[in-house]
């Protein structure tokens, strides 16, 4: 894990013309075995000390020695980056991953080098792998060009032993960001792609990137994306043929920083709109625009990797203000600042070259004094699948009414502190935001989940490659004695812990196979994860999961994040944890609360989940994560209020282990007021159970990229002894 604290690009602009990296002393490359100071504080890098590195004038390249991977690749000198969303961000390395494969008819072998050397000015990998009938070596030597920021890479394949092999192919798998990818001939791809080019790039990280083929043949290439927002493995292949036994295949091919040769997107005709948002004295509110044509006018596309003036068909800012260009059409304009904000709408005509200025006001109409909204799993450009810079993600998190902001970075220890200070002292974010440092711990080589950390100090190292809960667990815990280890995610295929040990959804208990394994030692579940917001069942299928651990004794508290890794795709804040911290005082001077109060709110299960409604229950007056005691008929309050835009339709009222429905309260249709419902009741519950209350509307939300994302609300539980 590094540690990352990055300044606004419009701050580092100076320090960038002055900056100055790794270079060797003339045009020839030199092979380095690589220390500290070559890594330095650079971003998401993937080599470590003892690794083997090409130094050259303008480009460094680093090959793993464990197993022949190129794991990075970056321009000496600071480069801006091409895509919005990382601005000028600084020192950032421009490659995840590429290293070669044999694929045999469709089916890619990764190679494992069984020997990383250097070989003059060039590394060279050897790997071997059997293919059915025959055993091949595969050749790979990395070099650099003398004259541009190009590494080139040449693989010979040889058939070493064994019979004739059919259809056998060299090829590459490559990641490398989180953006849009272009293919020659097809310009900007979608989330899944196959064809044939002789080139695949990307804007991003040090500039635009490509790889492309040096053989007289297109090279295939194929992706795809299990989502349109987390950008999929590339995978290309360079021919296939028959070989028989002393037969070789060389392919050559280039990986370069260089201007994607594509023509830019024509842009409309159209005009300026200016938004002035502000709150309700009159004072900048962090805001959300969100688009849609109307009167045969499409929506605005505003591009996938576009930054806070507009991606998809949102913009964001942190004092609402807006300046953005629209194409001549007729639009209506959804203006928000979080689920405690009524929203503001606006009908909107564009002509060519007639500029537009707008106003309005977005009153805090929810008042929730003692509580701050949480988003406690964020990525941005720290994570290798996160092209987002600080700025750009705070300013995202803050336009969605998110007070309390966590980092959770792959492989790395974050702390926005530094930048939203920048922020505030530079006007670009209306009102302070709490933050922590954290670190969401993702297990390799033996994997078993991802887990985040909250708090941790920045020079924190967690070990997460080849090691085991209990291991991962106990270091995790004495880097952070009074923190919180997160289960994120837990029945996501090969990333959820509960998925990986075969939790069974029935009765939450393990297999006997994993009982020595397995480890309970951790504080909260992240029940309800953006990804899985827009479909209930999988989000019940984890509370049920949650509710059943907590019948068996566990007191796990329940928590909801975004896991947002771009702008839109994962809007920040949806879904928020509530945290209650304090019983009353003023929703601006909770802003002052500390991360270790808000923390060990958190740990006690003194929170809420929510995509909308604001739950507020007790049980004879004690509030989730609080105990009950007395006699088994107790008096249960229910308060749902939610801002005017957000519907919701109908409680629940959940009891004991198996989460039984005790009680089930449709909410009048059409009924816009901020308190939905306001009831008591007497409700009979055993000793030694809990209550969980449920709320939820049937209508989407409004201002949110997923489709069918809808109104969700729970809390914790309300213990009775």
């Amino acid at each position: 894990m590094r540690q990352h604290a990055r300044l606004s690009w419009w701050l580092l602009a100076p320090l960038l013309l002055s900056a100055e990296g790794p270079a060797a002393s003339s045009d020839t490359a030199a092979v380095v075995v690589v220390d500290q100071a070559l890594l330095g504080d650079r971003l998401r890098v993937g080599g470590r000390p003892g690794d083997l590195a090409l130094v050259g004038k303008d480009v460094v390249a680093i090959v793993r020695k464990s197993d022949g991977y190129l794991v990075d690749f970056w321009r000496t000198q600071p480069t801006a980056a091409s895509a919005a969303q990382l601005k000028l961000t600084p020192n950032i390395d421009g490659l995840w991953m590429l290293h070669p494969v044999v694929i045999d008819g469709h089916m890619p072998h990764n190679l494992t080098a069984r020997s990383v050397r250097a070989a003059g000015n060039a590394i060279e990998t050897v790997a071997e792998v059997a293919l059915g009938a025959g055993r091949l070596q595969v050749t790979t030597l990395f070099s650099l060009d003398a004259t541009s920021p190009k590494l080139i890479i040449e693989s010979t394949l040889q058939h070493v032993s064994g019979g004739k092999l059919t259809h056998v192919a060299l090829g590459d798998l490559l990641k490398w960001g989180n953006t849009d990818y272009f293919v020659e001939g097809h310009g900007r791809t979608r989330a899944t792609f196959s064809g044939a080019g002789t080139w695949v790039g990307r804007h991003g990280a040090g500039g635009d990137l490509l790889l492309r083929t040096l053989e007289a043949k297109d090279m295939a290439v194929s992706y795809r994306a299990r989502n349109p927002g987390l950008a999929a493995e590339i995978r290309a292949q360079y021919g296939s043929g028959n070989l028989v036994p002393a037969q070789t295949l060389r392919v050559r091919r280039e990986l370069s920083f260089e201007t994607l040769p594509i023509r830019p997107a024509k842009e409309k005709a159209g005009a300026t709109l200016v938004v002035e948002l502000k709150d309700e004295h009159g004072r900048p509110v962090a805001a959300k625009l969100s688009f849609r044509g109307t009167s045969g006018t499409p929506d605005p596309n505003f591009g996938n990797d576009g930054d806070e003036t507009g991606a998809g068909r949102f913009a964001w800012s942190g004092t609402g203000r807006f300046v953005r260009t629209l194409p001549a059409g007729k639009y209506k304009v959804l203006a928000t600042a979080g689920i405690e904000r009524d929203a503001q709408r606006f009908d909107l005509e564009i002509s060519v070259g007639k500029n537009v200025f707008l106003s309005g006001t977005l009153p805090r109409v929810i008042n929730t004094p003692g509580q701050l909204a949480a988003d406690l799993h964020l990525h941005q450009s720290p994570s290798v699948d996160a092209d987002i810079g600080l700025a750009t993600r705070l300013v995202s998190v803050a336009a969605e009414g998110v007070e309390f902001a966590v980092a959770s970075d792959h492989y790395a220890v974050t702390d926005f502190a530094p930048m939203v200070a920048a922020l505030l002292q530079h006007g670009a974010l209306a009102t302070p935001l709490v933050t922590a440092v954290g670190s969401e711990v993702s297990t390799v080589g033996n994997r078993f989940g991802h887990f985040n950390l909250i708090p941790m100090k920045t020079t924190d190292r967690v070990r997460y490659e080849n090691t085991t809960p209990k291991a991962l667990f106990a270091e995790m815990r004495k880097a952070s004695p009074t923190g919180i280890i997160q289960v994120n995610h837990p029945r996501w295929d090969e990333i959820g812990y509960f998925h990986e040990f075969k939790l069974d959804p029935k009765t939450a208990r393990l297999p006997y196979t994993a009982k020595d394994t397995f480890s309970w030692d951790f504080d909260s579940i992240e029940v309800m994860n953006g990804l899985d917001a827009s479909s209930e069942a999988k989000v019940r299928k984890v509370l049920f999961d949650w509710i059943r651990l907590l019948g068996q004794g566990h007191r796990f508290t329940a928590t909801g994040s975004s896991d947002s890794h771009k702008l839109f795709f994962l809007d920040p804040g949806v879904p928020r944890t509530m945290i209650r911290f304090a019983d009353g005082g003023d929703d601006s001077a909770d802003l002052q609360a500390s991360p270790k109060t808000l923390i060990a709110a958190l740990k006690s299960g003194n929170a809420t989940v929510t995509t909308g409604p604001i739950l507020d229950v007790t049980l004879d007056g004690k509030k989730p994560g609080e105990t009950a005691r007395g006699n088994q008929d107790k008096e249960l309050a229910i308060r749902v209020r939610a801002v005017p835009w957000i519907r919701v339709d109908e409680v629940e009222v959940l009891l004991g282990p198996q989460g039984n429905r005790v009680r089930w309260i449709s909410l009048p249709k059409g009924k816009q007021d901020v308190v939905r419902l306001d009831t008591k009741f007497s409700l009979r519950v055993p000793a030694k159970s809990f209550v969980v209350v449920l709320a939820k509307g049937h209508t989407p939300l409004p201002n949110v990229y997923q489709a069918g994302i809808k109104p969700f609300a729970f809390t914790n539980p309300i213990w009775v002894e």
